[in-house]
């Protein structure tokens, strides 16, 4: 009866669900999710991936299940994540990834990706990848691909007619030559890049008059040409040479800084006016650095601590801005989750007060329900405690009785029962009977020692005689259910404490009595007198 209950039970509540679901469903179909409904874009993890990769990837992550994008532009950009991350040792600290795992699982990506029809047939895609490739390569130190996956750029950049795209990874072909021991040939791309973008530049600064023909992207591929030349100088020795070049950095970044719109075009690589400011600090520290450790190898110690003054300034103001970054992100998430909170609370509330009704009068027919059902057992379980104990009750009568006569020829001459030559099953009856009729076990101490002494056995005869001889398996069963069967009586007949009905019966602890009369009834000694 208890299990159908159950079943129906939870039946009737499965279909209140389903209406209720079913209902709100109807509700929400009528408005067809877009893209811009959704943070999970690529486009929202490519604004964080540089500094926090992690939440980078989750963004993916839920932007490939929500349908915003598919697998294997999930893929490129994980890939891209993995390789070009600015917090790479705390992401691999994040990741629990060893060192190089991360840039090892950004190459198989990228290699994996080349063979995909959708990257084979596009040239765009190719140099996606490609960049990703090469970059991951040069971090690995691996200078023959970064040279390969370099001149398949430039085939690729030049194929889409990006001339300045291939200058700018003609930069990494010379850098690579010269990490390979190729100095001449490599310096002479690499100047030849440098003059051709500069070129474009003449006169510096750039003057509005001159057209477009020097503008951000223009600007980021001279920049990375000349970091890439101060390298191979500084890894050669050539350090006076390197403050020029590093100072032309600083110069192109500050003339950005002051003129940002004669240098917009539009390119993907040109930051959004709030990230500009990073931008323009990350490759200015890096070109101060130049110079100081220029300065130091020089030693010019004036030089270099002017530079390390610089240096400072811009790490505080880095670090001034990365805290307010993330405040405002913060602040924009907390905006964003109160605005949908507020859309959908009238919705939640009548939601929650509608299920929360139906679950209380549910519950409370089923707590009535069940305790009714637990009475009705409870009641069978007296009423079988009770013929159990009169059956057994009985039995040993009748059992006694049949015993009489075996024992007969065992008594001595004074009628005294020889205990030693009766057998297990006889020598347990005996102590059985004796036990029960002078209610021995009502004594707390009675237990096996006190039954070896009282009739002179040993404790293996007495053990032999319960476990051979009955169905206990020793003196302590037999004593524990001799007193709860007293129990029982003393529960029913009379309206002692409970306690007192414990050490009444030969208990010596009132909690010991209610765990061993539930281990042995399956109900509690107060459950048993109600019913």
């Amino acid at each position: 009866m208890q299990h159908h209950l159950s079943i129906n039970i939870i039946l009737f509540v499965a279909t209140i669900i389903t209406l209720m679901t079913g209902c709100t469903g109807r509700v929400e179909t009528n408005q067809t999710q877009q893209p811009q409904d959704t943070i999970y874009t690529q486009k929202a993890a490519m604004m964080v991936y540089d500094y926090d990769p992690v939440r980078a990837l989750q963004i993916v992550d839920s932007a490939v299940i929500v349908g915003n994008l598919s697998d294997w532009r999930a893929d490129k950009n994980r890939a891209r994540i993995y390789s070009q991350t600015r917090t790479g040792e705390r992401f691999d600290s994040l990741m629990h990834w060893t060192a190089g795992a991360r840039l090892d699982s950004a190459k198989a990506i990228g290699e994996r990706l080349l063979k995909y029809d959708s990257v084979m047939n596009s040239l765009e895609e190719q140099q996606d990848v490609l960049e990703i490739l090469a970059y991951t390569a040069r971090w690995q130190n691996d200078s023959i691909a970064w040279l390969q996956r370099s001149q398949q750029l430039v085939e690729v950049c030049r194929g889409q007619g990006a001339e300045t795209e291939a200058l700018r990874n003609e930069a990494e072909v010379g850098a690579a030559l010269c990490c390979l021991g190729r100095q001449t040939e490599g310096m002479a791309r690499l100047d030849s890049v440098i003059d051709q973008l500069q070129a474009k530049a003449y006169p510096y600064p750039p003057l509005e008059e001159f057209g477009e023909a020097f503008r951000f992207n223009e600007l980021d591929a001279l920049i990375i040409a000349l970091k890439r030349k101060i390298g191979v100088m500084t890894a050669t020795g050539q350090v006076a040479e390197v403050v020029p070049l590093a100072r032309r950095i600083v110069t192109l970044l500050d003339d950005y800084k002051q003129h940002p719109e004669r240098y917009h075009d539009g390119t993907y690589r040109e930051p959004p006016a709030d990230r500009r400011e990073d931008y323009i600090r990350f490759y200015r520290s890096q070109a101060e650095n130049f110079i100081a450790a220029a300065y130091t190898a020089l030693g010019q110690t004036d030089d270099m601590n002017a530079t390390f003054e610089r240096l400072e300034n811009i790490i505080i103001d880095a670090e001034a801005r990365e805290h307010h970054a993330r405040y405002r992100a913060l602040e924009h998430q907390l905006q964003r989750q109160v605005a949908e909170s507020r859309s959908r609370q009238m919705t939640t509330i009548a939601i929650a007060a509608v299920a929360l009704l139906l679950f209380t009068l549910l519950f409370a027919f089923y707590v009535y329900a069940k305790n009714r059902i637990i009475n009705m057992k409870n009641r069978g379980l007296v009423k079988l405690i009770d013929e159990a104990i009169r059956y057994k009750e009985r039995y040993e009568q009748l059992h006694q009785l049949a015993q009489a006569h075996s024992t007969d020829s065992n008594q001595s001459v004074s009628g005294i029962v020889d205990l030693k030559a009766l057998s297990s099953e006889a020598l347990f009856q005996y102590l059985c009977n004796d036990i029960r009729e002078k209610r021995l076990y009502l004594d707390p101490l009675f237990d096996r020692q006190v039954v070896c002494d009282r009739y002179q056995l040993t404790a293996a005869r007495v053990g032999s005689a319960f476990a051979q001889g009955s169905d206990y398996d020793s003196v302590a069963d037999f004593v524990r259910d001799c007193r709860l069967e007293h129990a029982c009586v003393l529960l029913k007949t009379t309206d002692m404490k409970i306690a007192d009905v414990a050490a009444a019966s030969g208990f010596s602890r009132a909690t010991t009595f209610n765990h061993d009369f539930k281990t042995r009834y399956n109900l509690t000694p107060s459950e048993y007198r109600r019913k």
